[in-house]
């Protein structure tokens, strides 16, 4: 009877799991690069912009508060000792006047520093991102997982859709590579069969010999075990299983 196998739908689940996967995290990669860390980063630095600015504004209008203080003769000694520190601050940042008083404008632009501060910000300094965020989220997601993955698994898929091994009773194997007439096999590798379900079969006139993957085709096992059976009787079952205890032993004794 003949065997005929296609591609596992283990394999086809699996490999549709990492293109989902893959493509999931290549997307969010390409976000975060392109959309939240540029959000993060202005956001940083609006905050600190309009920080910057509310001081300004706070330093002007306290300094005043104090000095008209100071003229009615109302101010407190931690109020002066204050008062002194602004005005060396004043100095030593060069200034050879003190600022003028806050416009009323200029009050406004506070009040309304102050609004934004809390309602966007909380009144906490926004988190920068980590100084590796691009770097992953660019080399690692995008191009590691959505241009060469992602694209990788669904080669994998593509190319091994509608194939199928077929071997028919007189030993004639059709494969997606071709059909070869059973006296055109001259061996199997069977070395990585144990371990990784792979064997490859040495076909008459062709360079490099044809590789049968149990993980990838069902029931490919009976195919190689037929194979490795008609040519190495004494090693291998038709189940591609390896010849062992008293069947093996006498088939070695029937040999000598």
């Amino acid at each position: 009877m003949a065997i005929q196998t296609t591609v596992k739908r283990s394999f086809i689940f699996w490999n549709v799991l990492y293109i989902v996967l893959c493509g999931g995290l290549g997307i969010w990669g390409a976000y975060d690069y392109w959309v939240t860390i540029p959000a993060k980063n202005a956001a940083v630095q609006r905050y600190g912009e309009l920080s910057g600015e509310r001081a300004v504004l706070g330093v002007r209008g306290e300094f005043h508060v104090l000095l008209n203080k100071q003229q009615n003769q109302a101010i407190t000694d931690e109020e002066r000792k204050k008062l002194e520190t602004l005005m060396k601050g004043f100095q030593q940042a060069g200034m050879t006047q003190a600022p003028p008083p806050l416009t009323q404008e200029e009050r406004d632009r506070y009040q309304e520093i102050e609004r934004i501060l809390k309602d966007d910000f909380e009144n906490k300094t926004p988190e920068s991102p980590a100084s590796y965020d691009g770097f992953v989220n660019f080399w690692v997601y995008f191009v590691g997982c959505l241009i060469l993955s992602t694209p990788f698994f669904v080669y994998r898929l593509w190319s091994r859709q509608g194939k199928t091994w077929r071997l028919d009773d007189d030993g004639t194997l059709s494969t997606p590579e071709g059909t070869f007439q059973a006296d055109r096999i001259t061996d199997i590798d069977m070395s990585s069969w144990m371990k990784k379900s792979i064997a490859r079969v040495e076909v008459e006139g062709m360079g490099d010999p044809l590789v049968l993957d149990d993980y990838e085709y069902q029931d490919i096992y009976l195919i190689v075990g037929a194979i490795a059976h008609r040519l190495y009787p004494t090693e291998w079952t038709e189940d591609a299983k390896p010849v062992t205890g008293e069947a093996g032993e006498a088939s070695e004794a029937g040999e000598e």
